[in-house]
This record gives structure tokens, sequence and C-alpha cells, in this order.
């Protein structure tokens, strides 16, 4: 594993963060609308969604860690990461319009459609690209301090495009025709999805890979028991995943309860401003706190704040005030797991190299987007079948008693569970504490052989 000794530049490291603005666009629409988009525009049944998104997550493990191990074996002139974000950045944008343009067609018809189209988004064109973007960093340096900036700011521009979105989308598709027309839908898309493209060429063409990985394993299997055996991977994908499952509620079931229960989804844009803007914030300052704190003490600290942000939500009163506090102070403990995580992820590298004597980077990180992502996806499959038993009609102007309950107590209790999970988890994450000792210890290894 060759030493890259030159310090990055901010420029790079801004254009590499910017690149999840092209990923975001795309990832916010998926996750935040796409959902209510089939339950509340073209009225499909919810149950039947949730059964599709169950199913398709089965492909979307597979098809990350085929293409994290895809990425770590195979390269270019330009690298391992940057030919894909040349090549593929602009079928991904196609992808995601193609998921809205569900035909008029029968139940049997939609429905395989949607199976086709939402497979044909997640589970390949936008893991391909999204992996190759997150394992970039790991390509561009092996500095853990100029590795976890990086990828501080690709969380801050995260964070900013779903702030940005979920305030513009819904005022963007009422002016290019109102919620109700599928057409006004796909005008918009296409708008962010322009913008995203521009962000990701502008990776391709200023960030640079510089650092070669030193006999990535050909057995994808190999590669994936890397990832079993390395305890510290393990604790690193559950701050990662209870990160991604908070996003959701945030983005994707927050519709729900302004609507259902709140009865206004105009509050969405706030909502989601005061949920995500902590987080952009962080990242700004991030870089320096990691010089006074470590990674695990921030993510404990952000887990607390979670915690008390949800216990507020739930026994105080249910105003509007409360709805945008305890989304701030929510947001604050997100942005420190979200941040975190895929910094920690890196860390996990160093001790799966002491560990197992194989160095595996961009599988460790497709293994951690498996279960983020199939997280995201079993979370959303249960809110849907949950609404449908609860006999949520999205053509229905009023909903029952029993759905705006139902609703509400999952969106409440909910994130109160994640955080508890957090914090025990993250109490003995250590990783980075102990990392210095198994860099030393690999490097003398390499030096008698």
């Amino acid at each position: 594993m060759p030493t890259n000794t030159k310090k990055l530049g901010l420029a790079e490291k801004v254009i590499y963060g910017s690149g999840d603005v092209g990923l975001n666009a795309m990832y916010t629409l998926f996750s935040t609308y796409v959902l209510y988009f089939y339950t509340d525009v073209i009225f499909m049944n919810a149950a039947l969604v949730g059964a599709v998104i169950m199913v398709s997550k089965c492909f979307d493990g597979i098809s990350d860690l085929i293409a994290g191990q895809i990425i770590d074996t195979h390269k270019s002139k330009r690298g391992h990461c940057i030919p894909v974000l040349l090549k593929w950045s602009l079928p991904m944008i196609v992808s995601v319009v193609l998921v809205f343009t569900v035909p008029d067609s029968t139940v049997a018809v939609r429905i395989a459609y949607i199976f086709v189209t939402y497979n044909l988004f997640n589970s390949v064109l936008y893991t391909y690209v999204s992996m190759a973007h997150g394992s970039l960093a790991s390509y561009v340096t092996n500095d853990s301090e100029e590795r976890s900036q990086m990828l501080i700011f690709k969380m801050f521009f995260a964070s900013l495009t779903q702030t940005v979105m979920a305030s513009v989308m819904l005022p963007l598709v009422e002016i290019m025709g109102g919620q109700s027309s599928q057409l006004a839908w796909i005008k918009a898309i296409l708008v962010f999805g322009g913008v995203g493209l521009f962000f990701m060429v502008l990776n391709v063409f200023f960030v640079s890979e510089r650092v070669e990985n030193d006999a990535p394993p050909e057995n994808l299997l190999v590669g994936i028991k890397c990832a079993v055996v390395n305890k510290y991977w393990w604790m690193a994908f559950v701050v990662n995943l209870g990160a991604n499952c908070i996003l959701i509620f945030n983005l994707s079931i927050s519709i729900y309860y302004l609507n259902v229960v709140l009865g206004n989804t105009a509050l969405l844009g706030t909502f989601i401003a005061c949920s995500n803007l902590p987080g952009v914030a962080l990242c700004v300052v991030s870089p320096f706190l990691l010089k006074q704190f470590t990674k695990q003490q921030m993510v404990l600290f952000g887990s607390f704040c979670m915690l008390v942000a949800q216990l507020v939500f739930i026994f105080a009163p249910a105003t509007t005030m409360i709805l945008f506090a305890t989304a701030l102070l929510r947001g604050v403990g997100m942005g420190f797991a979200m941040g975190m995580a895929g910094a920690l992820i890196g860390d996990t590298i160093d001790y799966g190299e002491w560990k197992t004597g194989t160095r595996v980077q961009s599988v460790l990180f497709s293994a951690s987007s498996v279960g983020a992502k199939v997280g995201q996806g079993a979370l959303t499959a249960l809110f849907s079948f949950f609404i449908a038993a609860l006999g949520y009609d999205g053509a229905a102007a009023a909903q029952s008693a029993a759905v705006v309950s139902g609703i509400n107590g999952f969106f409440k209790y909910g994130p109160l569970l994640v955080a508890i999970v957090l914090i025990i988890n993250t109490w003995f994450l250590d990783v980075e504490k102990k990392n210095p000792q198994y860099i030393k210890e690999i490097a003398e290894r390499k030096a008698a052989n």
C-alpha cells in the first residue's frame, strides 16, 4: 500500500464532496418522494409497493457487494472509481426518471414496471455510481485525517442537497403542473438531474486517484469474510444503519406524518431544513472538532441528542414549535452520526488488514452500504405494510382514526429505539484509539517481509 504524503488542497476536497449534489439529488427524489408518489399520485396499494421494495432489497444487497468488488479489482488509466463516474452518471439520472414514468395500465403491469425500474436505478446504476464515489476518498489518500475531511465535505453537500430539495421539490412540481400530474413530477426530476450531472462531471475532471490497493482479493467471498470477521466494521455499520434509518424517518415517513397527522405538507420543507441544516453546519466545523474529539465521542454525543429530542417530541405538547425544535436537536445528533459514519468505516480498513492480512477498501464500504440500504428498504417496506394494514388509502380525502394514530406512533417511537441502539453500540467503538498501533504493526510485518 503506497503512502500518499502529499496534502490535498481544499478545492479538491470540496469538489469531491460536491459529487453528493448529484448523488443526493437522485437519492432524495427516490427516498423521500417515491413511496408518496406511488401511493398518493398514481394510487398504488401500499402493501403491494412494500412487497416490491422488500424483494428488491435482496437484489440491492447483492449488487452492492458486486459493485464494491468490481471497483476494487478493476482499474483503467484513470483509476478505479473515476471511470465509473464518467461512464455511468448520465445513465443513472435517466434511470431515476424512468422510476416516475409508471404507465397507466393494469395493476400487474404497473407492479412489474415498478419492480424493473426500481431495481434498475437503485440496485444497479445508483449502487455502482454511489459506491464508486464513496470509495473514491480511500483511493485519493490513505491519510486518515485527510480522508475524514473529504468524507465530511461529502456529508455537507448531502445534507445541503436534501434540505434544498425538500424545500423546493413540491413547489417545483406545482409550477410544472401540480402534484397530481405525473408529467409534472417527471419535469421536476429532469431539472434536478441536470444540476446533479454537472457536479458529477466536476469530480471526473478535478479529483485524482493516488493510492493503489495492495493486492485486492479476486474472490468476492474473501472480501465478504474480511468484513464479517471485522468487529469494528460491524459497529461502524450499526452507526451507518442507525443514521440512515433516522434519515428515512426525516425524508420519507415525515411526509405521511405531516400530511395525515398534522394535515399540512407545507411544513415539509421547514421540517427537513431543521432536520438537515445542523448537519450542514456540523460538516463545516467537524474538521476542527476532529482535532479535539474522537469520532466515537462525537457519535455518542449525537446519539444522546437524538434520544433527548425524541423524548421531548413524545411527551411535550404537539405544537409546530416543538416539531421544529426537536427536529433541530435530532438534526444535530444525526449530523454527528451521519458525518462520522463513512469516516468510521474508513478507520476499520486498517483494523481489517491487521486482523486478516488482506486490505479491502470498496468491499468494506459496499458491505456497509448493503446494510444501510437493506435497512432503509426494510423500514420503508415495514411502514408500507403497517399503513396498509391500518387501511391507508392515498386516494381518500381523509384517513381513519386508526391510520392517524398508527402513523403518529410510528413516527414518534421508531427514532427513539434507533437512538438507544446507537448509544449502546457506539460506547464500545474504540477503533480510532487503537488504529495507530494496528498501522504500526502492519508496517512492521511488511518490513519484515
